[in-house]
């Protein structure tokens, strides 16, 4: 599945919305880069102030953490799939995340999620 694969390397402190960086103290000889490729910089601190997810974000942030689309997602809450679209677009924002693969990313960086 595409993306637990990309939740692993997100895990691993790969950008998923843009570039690539090292994991402070994690030296991996499994990728290949090339010259100009941002590893030297120091990491982005994703620890910004943000406001804080509210319980039913962390329930709908874990859902996603699983790979859930939308439709599964108010299913299996028991709300409607505009309302998850809702808290999906509100987790996005509040974790100043791209997409929802790099909302997994941040979270797990955070220790929002478990995968």
């Amino acid at each position: 599945m595409l993306i637990a694969a990309a939740v692993r390397l997100a895990a691993a402190g790969y950008r998923i919305s843009g570039g690539t960086r090292r994991v402070p103290g994690r030296h991996d000889d499994d990728f290949a880069f090339h010259e100009g490729d941002p590893l030297d910089e120091e990491p982005v601190d994703d620890g910004n102030a943000r406001p804080a997810l509210s319980p039913r974000e962390s329930e709908v942030l874990a859902l996603l953490a699983e790979g859930a689309p939308n439709k599964v997602i108010a299913r299996r809450l028991n709300i409607s799939v505009h309302t998850a679209k809702f808290h999906v677009a509100a987790i996005l924002i509040k974790l100043g995340a791209a997409n929802r693969t790099d909302a997994i990313a941040i979270a797990m960086r955070q220790g929002l999620v478990l995968v």
